[in-house]
């Protein structure tokens, strides 16, 4: 084989490697766990979950890191977990708070101020850690999706501080209020209902419910009219999220009980059709739309990176970010440019260099690596000739 036949196998092997993921930004550095990044609506700021591992406060920070500013105080437990806290215009976070007994839903401006009780009695979550709940904000901000735990039967409560857990989840149901916590309405009443979520630019509601046995996603209209099944498992959903359009929902199915353990991620659009499964073989979870709808970011924890992201039918799947397996927690920001993560102690910023499209590993674009093995060549073969 003469050199110039070296060189060019030399670049095409040298083209095929990916090219190498953007650097992921530190935008916390501190003894806290920092966790549960949220963007606010116009990309500007970001609030999340900051605990010392005894208490629990929420803190706000511009976009780039700076300014991070404590908005609660981190002598109880001030948090919110699955829900996006802020308002659709900026203006409020919600969140839970123990302060009072057990958790309940606040409302305060991004500064700390203003803050508002909206429920009563502890009924959301009745201790704190206890996640699956969840709470959402309409389209409009003016009311509020969530779920309470009812625990009237007096079997919940095993003697303090012990909870029965499965009784809880079997008297949990969804309920709506005004965004000032007034006209306080119960939604569902078969105890089995959780995690419900404003359909987007829409007035349905989506939630999770055991209802046949198996968790599959429902919705319904806001005023608790038109239930509906949408999705129909082998397995069980364990989570799920609307397209930005809210025409579609991107979910994750666990593979039945006695089955090599797995989880899937499918779509489905909004009235139960076209069902479409995306992944298979792995344990991927927790799904989230890129703004534009085109993508889907998720975490996986069977592969050889922990985030990736492919496009909303399954193609162009490729890593996201710098090789972390600690990764989690991740969100689009508002232009579809940055995705923040955490990584349980601290929080990231994961660049996008393209938001058209993922990046994929292939002969499509020459790597930088190659074009320098390129230049190399050719530059020896012209000293030689």
């Amino acid at each position: 084989m003469n050199r110039k036949a070296i060189c060019i196998v030399l670049l095409l092997i040298a083209s095929a490697l990916p090219a190498a993921a953007a650097p992921a930004v530190q935008l916390t550095n501190d003894s806290a766990f920092n966790s549960y990044p949220f963007w606010s609506p116009d990309g500007a700021r970001i609030a999340f979950v900051s605990s010392d591992g005894v208490h629990a406060g929420i803190r706000v920070m511009e976009r780039d890191g700076q300014n991070p500013v404590p908005v609660t105080d981190d002598r109880s437990w001030n948090l919110f977990t699955e829900f996006d806290p802020w308002s659709p215009d900026g203006k409020k976070l919600l969140f839970l708070s123990d302060d009072g007994g057990g958790l309940d839903l606040w409302t305060m401006n991004p500064d700390g101020t203003g803050k508002v009780r909206l429920t009563e009695s502890g009924c959301i979550v009745p201790i704190p850690g206890l996640s699956g709940y969840g709470a959402d904000w309409s389209a409009d901000g003016r009311g509020i999706v969530y779920t309470s735990c009812l625990f009237d039967d007096a079997a919940i409560q095993e003697g303090s501080p012990a909870v029965n857990l499965s009784a809880i989840r079997t008297e949990a149901d969804i309920w709506i209020m005004d965004a000032d916590g007034g006209n306080k309405k119960q939604l569902t009443t078969d105890g089995d209902a959780r995690l419900p979520l404003w359909q987007p630019q829409g007035d349905r509601i989506a939630y999770l419910a055991d209802r046949t046995g198996n968790r599959e996603i429902w919705t319904m209209q806001s005023d608790g009219t038109g239930k509906t099944q949408v999705t129909f498992s082998e397995g069980s959903v364990s989570g799920y999220s609307w397209s930005p359009d809210g025409t579609r929902i991107a979910y994750v199915v666990a593979s039945p009980p006695g089955t090599l353990p797995e989880f899937s991620l499918w779509v489905i659009d909004s009235d139960g059709s076209g069902s479409e499964q995306l992944t298979t073989g792995n344990r991927d979870t927790s799904p989230v739309w890129s703004p534009d709808g085109t993508r889907i970011a998720f975490r996986s924890e069977s592969r050889d990176r922990a985030l990736w992201v492919m496009k909303s039918d399954g193609s162009g799947l490729a890593p996201l970010g710098p090789d972390n397996p600690a990764y989690m927690m991740h969100q689009w920001s508002p232009d579809g440019r940055t995705i923040v993560v955490s990584d349980g102690n601290d929080l990231y910023a994961i660049p996008l260099e393209d938001p058209a499209a993922p990046a994929s590993p292939g002969f499509e674009v020459v790597s930088a690596a190659g074009a320098l093995l390129l230049t190399a060549c050719l530059l020896r073969l012209r000293k030689q000739e």
